[in-house]
């Protein structure tokens, strides 16, 4: 019984440990304390590293609970069981989505004349990701040499412009209206070019994306364009699509 004991409160102690660390990598970061380089890649490991600690000793403990029937140190082998998993799961998650995702970090509905940053040009602290568009850049993927928007084509083939039979003067201000929904923070808003830019900001790390629509006359109705790009970090993890998926989703939903 001594042993339980022992292996449930490690299994605690090191899935509290695990969610300090995890904090400080993150919030650190996401307040400037460091770059997300030290926080993302240096510090963070051991918050996963601490977590599957905590996992296999809470399995442990699982394990030789169920052989022995016995419960001794149930409130924290149980908690650092079921805490690991919870707390390994979505960084597993977002591995794995990395992994199979396509290796860019700019999306846009128009690939041959996307809509270009301006008002973000001079408010990008801390991008290493320059402004321009990333479509003609050569990239390796499997082995070939294509380009970003090859690789979005073939991966994102729902994100396409938005078409629509009102006015562009309406289709702007839904536009705006269903941004601020988004919850993203309004950079500027250009009517007269029928330009909205935007920033979305993660809740951990505080990884910023910069957004631009353009809305502009389309034969009987107006067009909507939109371009999402990640200010850090090669890969996005299908993000910046996902962002946009969600946009016109919103977006049409509001017509």
């Amino acid at each position: 019984m001594r042993f339980m004991n022992v292996v449930a409160r490690l299994a605690f102690g090191a899935l509290v440990l695990a969610l300090v660390v995890g904090l400080v990598a993150s919030f650190g970061t996401r307040f400037h304390i460091w770059d997300f380089r030290v926080g993302l890649f240096k510090i963070f490991p051991f918050c996963l590293g601490l977590g599957a600690a905590a996992l296999l000793l809470g399995l442990t403990w699982v394990v030789t609970a169920l052989l022995l029937n016995a419960g001794a140190g149930a409130r924290y082998g149980v908690i650092g069981f079921v805490g690991s998993i919870v707390l390994l799961a979505a960084p597993v998650y977002d591995i794995a989505i990395c992994r199979a995702s396509p290796r860019i970090h700019d999306v846009s509905t128009d690939v041959e004349h996307p809509p270009e940053f301006s008002a973000l040009l001079t408010q990008r602290p801390g991008a290493e990701n320059p402004p321009d568009y990333d479509g003609p850049n050569a990239i390796q993927a499997d082995g070939k040499t294509t380009t970003v928007m090859a690789l979005q084509k073939k991966f994102y083939p729902e994100i396409h412009p938005v078409g629509q039979l009102t006015s562009p003067e309406k289709l702007f201000a839904r536009a705006l209206a269903t941004a601020r929904k988004m919850g993203w923070d309004i950079v500027a808003v250009v009517p007269d070019e029928g330009r909205i830019e935007a920033t979305d900001t993660s809740f951990f790390f505080g990884l910023t994306s910069d957004i631009v629509m353009r809305v502009k006359p389309s034969g009987m109705g107006a067009r909507l364009d939109i371009r999402s790009k990640s200010r850090v970090g090669d890969t996005d993890g299908g993000e910046n699509a996902a962002r946009i998926r969600a946009f016109v989703k919103k977006l049409v939903a509001s017509g």
